[in-house]
């Protein structure tokens, strides 16, 4: 929640501050004569703007009628705050000279606080419709929704509750649902009915669909899943269970929206029956009509897996596959081949030319998805296992560079810990969430580059060799570029030693341009170098090192960033106390 404060009073500014960071709020402060409510409320337009009672250079009145104004404009109400003397009656509204409105909260410094958590969570009860993922769970009970509930993050999912199947098909009509769980006993349709249903009426997309059970014999089990179940879980299940079966089947349609199929047949009638069935599968489609078309449309869209006939006019598939392999950004994409002839000699040929499956016309067309599918997740599997491997070898190389100076032994370690306690604490998605973890992990790597005559100086560094240690940023990013799975990361790396303020490097880029994972690993990085020891200075301690990131908030360091990593610090810190205080009581 973003708070904007016109406030012309400096104590003010202060006290605000205060119960602004306490209430883990964001805020912002402008004068009366900054601007125009127009022109701030044109950009981040904040979430509530607070308001004093009177000023000097304009009425209160004036200024609430054109915030009004200019929030109509955006097409939604934004919260007035409006400031009053420390002893004043919250409770008469309006307050003087200003009109009353369902938008019009008079506070204080008392109930400011209670004010900021009640629209905060009013905010966030509104926000499900629009922006978080939809899960759409299907029982009679009231009581089971809770351990749903308890399962997911509140602040990335919301479950939508439906009692009947009748219901259920009718909110699927309404809600794009991530991911349906039902149960089998229902009032009218069962469950399992109900994902029959949904798997016949969701074609062109994937829709996982998760039995709840009170049963495990393995008659019931293979009985969903012959309904079209993606997995089937007992009722005995914890909330841990539960997510982590969602979070697999999300992956899987996170994936299949992305996944491409190109279906190559000179015969229309197949590569529609083939297209059908993948898109009903929730797969991407293209088509082709022969080799040499398919070799375009290859060059242009990338598809994952190509599925081709042997015996075309233009190009057969031979020489199809032939293209794919000598084309250097298209070699590895994976190849299924079906042919009306039974020849051995086709088999052989396939298999020089790396074809992954081989197919005899007619073929049954659900083995065919079947067989495509299976082929995407092992290679997910291999790529995801390659990556690991990589990664876990690049680790390696930093320790090994870390092992040469005893002073920042354990540094990357340190950093990649506070920097993911620190997007968790800023509610980061899992995906920003891993590309952070890789690249706090990864953000020395371009030390490497740098001589060790340089690096391991004991004493202060010349202008020149300080030049040479600022590259790093721009080694890393180089030493990573060729891997295309790291392109997201790679901004991270190479920008982490920016500042707010545009006066750091190595573009001197400022304020929102800056990636948020490299303003949280600039924060991450800066408190572990202030509080670790150097052969030409001691570390200081960790209040004098917060105190400092809390100075440098706006300059430094991302305002946003350094609040939220001292609130984690605060929070850290009391939680820590609390727990030797209760450990000396036992």
């Amino acid at each position: 929640m973003r708070v904007l404060s016109v406030i012309d009073i400096v104590f003010y500014r202060a006290l605000l501050a205060k119960i602004f960071c306490t209430a883990g709020v964001e805020y912002d402060f402008v004068t009366p004569e900054e601007a125009d409510p127009s022109y701030w409320l044109s950009g981040a337009v904040p979430d509530a703007v607070l308001i004093q009672d009177s000023y000097m250079s304009l009425t209160s009145g004036m200024l609430a009628a054109r915030i009004r104004e200019v929030g109509a404009s955006l097409g939604r109400t934004i919260p007035i705050l409006c400031l009053l003397p420390y002893d004043a009656d919250t409770s008469l509204t309006p307050p003087m000279g200003i009109p009353d409105g369902s938008d019009l909260y008079p506070v204080n410094r008392q109930n400011l606080a209670d004010v900021l958590r009640s629209l905060r969570e009013s905010q966030a009860a509104a926000q499900p419709a629009a922006t978080m993922r939809k899960i759409l769970f299907v029982d009679a009970g009231k009581t089971l929704i809770h351990v749903i509930r308890a399962a997911l993050d509140p602040a990335r999912f919301a479950v939508i509750p439906a009692h009947n199947a009748d219901e259920a098909l009718a909110m699927c009509q309404e809600h794009d649902f991530e991911l349906v769980l039902t149960s089998v006993q229902l009032p009218g349709r069962s469950g399992l009915e109900l994902c029959r249903r949904l798997k016949e009426e969701n074609t062109g997309r994937y829709l996982p669909v998760i039995i709840l059970s009170s049963s495990n014999d393995p008659l019931d089990v293979e009985t969903a899943f012959n309904c079209g179940a993606d997995d089937y879980l007992v009722k005995s299940f914890t909330p841990g269970m539960l997510a982590d079966k969602m979070s697999q089947h999300l992956d899987v349609a996170e994936r299949k929206r992305h996944n491409k199929i190109l279906v190559v047949d000179d015969n229309k009638l197949i590569r529609e029956m083939l297209r059908h069935s993948f898109i009903k599968s929730g797969l991407q489609v293209l088509t082709a009509a022969n080799g040499r078309e398919a070799l375009d449309i290859a060059g242009a869209h990338r598809p994952d897996v190509v599925v081709t006939d042997i015996e075309m006019p233009v190009l057969d598939g031979y020489g199809l596959c032939e293209g794919l392999r000598e084309h250097p950004d298209l070699r590895h994409i994976l190849v299924v081949a079906m042919s009306g002839r039974n020849r051995q000699s086709d088999l052989k040929r396939c298999e020089r030319l790396g074809v992954s499956r081989f197919f005899r016309k007619p073929f049954d067309v659900e083995k065919m998805q079947l067989v495509v599918e299976q082929l995407l997740n092992e290679s997910y599997r291999h790529l995801k296992n390659e990556h690991e491997h990589l990664l876990a070898s690049m680790s390696a190389l930093i320790t090994a560079l870390e092992a040469r100076d005893g002073y920042t032994k354990g540094h990357t370690a340190r950093v990649s810990r506070m920097a993911m306690s620190l997007g968790r604490f800023m509610g980061l998605d899992d995906q920003t969430l891993r590309d952070l973890d890789i690249a706090a992990k990864l953000h020395d790597i371009g030390k490497i580059g740098v001589r060790d005559a340089v690096l391991l100086k004991p004493g202060k560094l010349t202008a020149e060799e300080y030049a040479k240690i600022q590259e790093h940023a721009v080694i890393g990013a180089e030493i990573l570029r060729p891997l295309t799975s790291l392109a997201s990361v790679i901004p991270l790396i190479l920008l982490h030693h920016e500042r707010w303020d545009g006066r750091g490097y190595p573009t001197a880029i400022m304020g929102e341009e800056i990636p948020l994972g490299a303003r949280i690993i600039a924060i991450a990085d800066a408190f572990d170098a202030m509080t670790s020891n150097r052969p030409y200075r001691r570390g200081m301690d960790a209040g004098t090192a917060l105190r400092i990131i809390g100075e440098e908030a706006g300059c430094q360091f991302c305002p946003q960033c350094a609040r939220a990593f001292l609130q984690m610090m605060e929070a850290d810190s009391a939680e820590t106390s609390h727990a030797g205080e209760t450990g000396t009581r036992a």
